[in-house]
């Protein structure tokens, strides 16, 4: 029943990147956001206040891709220390501030430290090292708890060296309501990730296709297909990964040589 397909002779070579949780090293199609947000942290590295940064847009857009590509490079090539946080994993006030100074060296325990004690080590970390860029991913999920943002910019304003916040949402900026003592504090420019157009898919497609199947496996027109479909629909790149991925399985499990358009996978 479940008898081992041979790897060797089917049109793709790894699902891998085809994945919707595989980061590409460059993000594709998004060079103008990308360099958005480098120059926002730019500062930091002079040691510099630096801009905070409120990036928004709907899911699949590429949003956490060219944020976790610039917090690598900038770790990789300056003395700025690059923290990213997912906020679905960490969602309480307590929670995020523990697992910053996890990223930062602390053996801290995931519990049990008030959150006054947990502020003041992050005050000495930036008093007696470097400055910091921190990645709050998923934002969203933080309103409940808006105090992170008046905290960090406290320790911001505070401690010798400086701390950039960057924060990623699904929704845009009207829908975050941050309390009033934030507010007073933060001055947040903001970024918006518009859903990718037929060009962009194109693009992001070609580079996935050349990684993940076999050579001349998926016509051009198969390609542009889902790339017209997608940014008709959705403009979410993760569906236009879905729907690839479910062709190559279909061919493998046909056994064709290539990969071919069916209306019913749209």
């Amino acid at each position: 029943m479940f008898e081992k397909q041979d790897s060797g002779t089917g049109v793709l070579r790894t699902e891998t990147y085809l994945n919707t949780s595989y980061q590409p090293e460059t993000p594709v199609g998004r060079d103008t956001e990308v360099n958005r947000i480098v120059n926002a942290l730019r500062p930091l590295t002079k040691r510099r206040t630096p801009e905070n940064l409120l990036i928004y847009g709907p899911a699949g857009v590429g949003k956490t891709t060219c944020v976790q590509h610039v917090f690598d490079q900038l770790e990789k090539e300056t003395s700025v220390k690059a923290v990213y946080i997912n906020c679905w994993q960490y969602n309480s006030r307590s929670s995020l501030l523990t697992e910053l100074l996890i990223q930062l060296g602390y053996p801290a325990p995931r519990k049990g430290h008030p959150v006054d004690e947990l502020l003041s080590k992050l005050r000495e970390w930036l008093n007696k090292n470097r400055g910091i860029a921190v990645a709050l991913d998923e934002f969203d999920q933080l309103q409940q708890d808006g105090e992170i943002i008046y905290d960090l910019q406290l320790l911001n304003n505070e401690a010798d060296h400086h701390l950039g916040t960057t924060l990623v949402s699904n929704k845009p900026p009207t829908q975050l309501h941050f309390d009033q003592r934030s507010q007073s504090r933060l001055s947040m420019q903001t970024l918006q990730f518009n859903p990718y157009n037929t060009h962009q898919l194109t693009e992001i497609l070609e580079k996935r296709v050349e990684q993940a199947f076999r050579p001349g496996s998926v016509p051009d027109e198969v390609i542009q297909r889902i790339a017209d479909h997608v940014a008709d629909n959705s403009g979410d790149c993760r569906q236009a990964l879905e729907i690839l991925l479910r062709m190559g399985r279909k061919a493998d499990q046909n056994n064709e040589r290539k990969v071919t358009i069916s209306q019913s996978e749209f």
